[in-house]
Parts: structure tokens; C-alpha cells; sequence
């Protein structure tokens, strides 16, 4: 047997596989130019160690089924060796497997006979340049993956490659982790609330207890604090629960101008008389996208409330909010800025975290809530970069 060139080879392998793991990270990243580099350097290796592959002194097999051509032998072999599973959906309706760990989740040699309705709807529906969240059951058990898809054109038909990547064990160390943090602030606010109120109540107590028309009068107004205190314990368990219920988004149709027009009237009927002015910039022509109408109204109002009461505490100002629209290739940002001092900085990372609030009589739960409602639309809620003149600047995008 012939050993001599058996290093190359085993060295040539080494590079396909790391050109397939390149080529998930690339697509994760969104980088398809660089992911068709590594593809087409995977297929030269390839070709090189079908050249010349080590040698045993005895007639080697065909390389390539009857049938088969060299190039798709090629691109298979590259495919092979990426570490997520490839399902290939041609354009006649066919669902296959497109590599080995495809094969090995489908329990298929080729072709997937029943494949899972939300990964066909996923795959047949996503967006090249965007990673979308689906969740199937296989083999009993349900799996959570990000899809990646890519198309493929031919002279006969559009095909589309999709690639999954199991993330069932990060989102449950994600859960975990935002369960934690969760249990951190719900125990320190309850506290809070509580001990103030566990030592009033022990101060009416001895004050009840000495039976003088003083001590008669200081335990009543300790008992009106408890009650306060009470009632604010109160409204921090009823937006927990608000945080707590958030339904899911019902997808209609929805003009972007009447939002704003409903929201403007909503805004002028609580802060009208405040003197707060709120500038919209409609966009032009108006702009038609799915949203659950309802939400996302809820969800702007805690913004522009949030906006009103910073504008409020400038008073050296005229107190304004500018709620403009931008378009997306994929959708659409509404950004709110106002007149108020801004979010200092080491506040940026907590404003969007349930309960954290500045405001005396706050809840914490405006921003947060505004959050939800975004990202379950598929977008998000970000602090964006005020200009010169704005304080705090939000880009809310679904």
C-alpha cells in the first residue's frame, strides 16, 4: 500500500470541512459573496483530491455514479461536510435532503416524504438576506432552529436552499438567564415596598397601643402612608401582569398614516392641554404593512408618554416630539424624538429593562412593554443617536 500521499489527502479534508463551517458562519453573518468563496474553494480541494486521492495498488471504483455528473459529485461533497442540516426545495415541490446531517435528522437517504408544515411555510416564505425563528416536532420531540435560505435559479425553476441551526440550547440558557434576572428585580422591588411598609405598620402598632389623642393621630397618618404604599405595591403587580399577558400580534393589513393619525389624536386628548406640540412627518405616499393595529398604538403611547414627561422637565425649552417614519426594505421604523435632557449613559442599557424607572410614580413598565410589541411584530426598540438639538431619540421598527 502507498502511504505517500496520505497526508495531503487527510489535510484536504481538514480544509473542505473548514470550509463548510465557514460557510455556516458566513450565511449566519449575512455574507453570501464570502460563502460562495468557500464553496468554490471547497470544490478545487475537492477536485484536487479526486486527482490524485491515495493510492492502494489495486483499480479504483468510479468516482461517479452512472448517471451523475462530476460537478454535482463535487458540490455534494462540500455540502457534506457543513455541520447544519441543508433541505433543498425545488421548484416542482420536492423537499430533499441536501447534505449528511439533513439525511440524518429526516432519517432519509434523499427525499423528505412528510416534512414539518412551519419549516416548509418558513423556508417557501423567508427572505435571503434575513434569519427567521422556526420550531418543528422530529421524531416526538420539538426543536427549535434559526432558517437561513438561499435561492438557487436554473433555466427550469427557482430552488431555494435551506439551512438550519439548532438553537434549542441557547434559548434555554437565554430563558434561563432572563428568568434569573427576572426573579432579581421582582424580589428587590417587592422589597422595596415591602419594608417601608412592614415598619410603618409596626409604628401604628406601638402608636395605637400608648392610647393618647397624639400618638392616636400620628398612628392614623402612618396608617394613610400604608395605604399609599399599599396601593403602589398594588399597581407594580398589575404591570407585571400587563408584561406578563402580552397576546400574540393578529397580522392585518394596516395604513401606516391612519396609525399615526389615531395616535395623534390619543396623544392630544391626554397631553393637549400640557402644552406638549407633537410634529408628524406622514410618510408620502402612505405605506400599507401587516401589523396588529391595536398593539403597536398601545405600544407608541407609552413612547410618546415616556417622551411628553422628559420634554415636561426641560423647562428652558418648548417641549416637542417629532414622530417620523422611515421606510425599510423589509418594513418600517417609526422614530420618536423629543425635546427633553436625554437618556444619560449609564442608563442606555437599562431603560428598556422591566420595572427600571427615574420617575417617582413610575412603573418601569412603558419601554418594556413597547419592546415586546416590537419584536413580536419582528422587529425591535432601540435608543437611536439624538442630534444636537433632540434628547432622547427611539427607533421603533416592525
Amino acid at each position: 500500500m502507498d502511504f505517500r500521499r496520505l497526508p495531503s489527502w487527510i489535510l484536504g479534508q481538514a480544509f473542505v470541512f473548514a470550509c463548510g463551517c465557514g460557510f455556516v458562519l458566513a450565511v449566519q453573518g449575512g455574507l453570501y459573496a464570502t460563502a460562495l468563496v468557500l464553496v468554490l474553494v471547497g470544490a478545487w480541494i475537492v477536485t484536487l483530491a479526486i486527482s490524485s486521492p491515495p493510492s492502494v495498488n489495486r483499480p479504483l471504483a468510479p468516482l461517479t455514479p452512472p448517471g451523475q455528473s462530476v460537478p454535482w459529485r463535487l458540490v455534494s461533497s462540500i455540502l457534506d461536510q457543513i455541520p447544519a442540516p441543508l433541505v433543498l426545495l425545488e421548484g416542482d415541490g420536492r423537499v430533499s435532503a441536501a447534505n449528511r446531517e439533513a439525511r440524518r435528522l429526516f432519517r432519509t437517504d434523499d427525499r423528505i416524504l412528510d416534512p414539518p408544515t412551519p419549516l416548509l411555510d418558513a423556508a417557501a416564505l423567508g427572505a435571503s438576506d434575513r434569519r427567521q425563528r422556526v420550531s418543528f416536532d422530529i421524531l416526538g420531540e420539538s426543536r427549535t432552529y434559526a432558517l437561513s435560505v438561499i435561492e438557487l435559479q436554473s433555466a427550469e425553476a427557482v430552488s431555494r436552499l435551506a439551512m438550519l441551526l439548532d438553537i434549542q440550547a441557547e434559548i434555554r440558557t437565554a430563558e434561563a438567564e432572563a428568568l434569573r434576572e427576572l426573579m432579581q428585580v421582582l424580589s428587590h422591588e417587592i422589597m422595596n415596598a415591602l419594608t417601608p411598609i412592614a415598619s410603618l405598620a409596626e409604628t401604628a402598632v406601638e402608636l395605637l397601643a400608648e392610647g393618647t389623642q397624639a400618638s392616636a393621630h400620628s398612628a392614623q397618618g402612618a396608617v394613610e402612608i400604608l395605604a399609599r404604599r399599599a396601593e403602589g405595591l398594588s399597581r407594580f403587580v398589575d404591570a407585571y401582569r400587563t408584561l406578563a399577558r402580552l397576546p400574540s400580534p393578529a397580522l392585518t393589513p394596516a395604513s401606516v398614516c391612519a396609525l399615526l393619525d389615531e395616535t395623534e389624536q390619543l396623544f392630544l386628548s391626554r397631553w393637549g392641554q400640557t402644552g406638549v406640540h407633537l410634529v408628524l412627518t406622514r410618510p408620502n405616499p402612505d405605506i400599507v404593512t401587516n401589523i396588529d393595529r391595536d398593539q403597536i398604538v398601545h405600544a407608541l403611547m407609552n413612547i410618546l408618554s415616556n417622551a411628553a414627561d422628559a420634554a415636561l422637565e426641560v423647562p428652558e425649552r418648548q417641549p416637542i416630539i417629532n414622530l417620523s417614519v422611515r421606510r425599510r426594505e423589509n418594513g418600517v421604523t417609526l422614530v420618536i424624538a423629543d425635546s427633553g435632557r436625554g437618556v444619560p449613559s449609564e442608563d442606555r442599557e437599562k431603560v428598556f429593562q422591566p420595572f427600571f424607572t427615574t420617575k417617582p410614580n413610575g412603573t418601569g413598565v412603558g419601554l418594556s412593554f413597547a419592546r415586546q410589541v416590537a419584536l413580536s411584530h419582528g422587529g425591535d426598540l432601540v435608543l437611536g443617536t439624538p442630534s444636537s438639538s433632540a434628547g432622547a431619540v427611539f427607533e421603533m421598527k416592525f
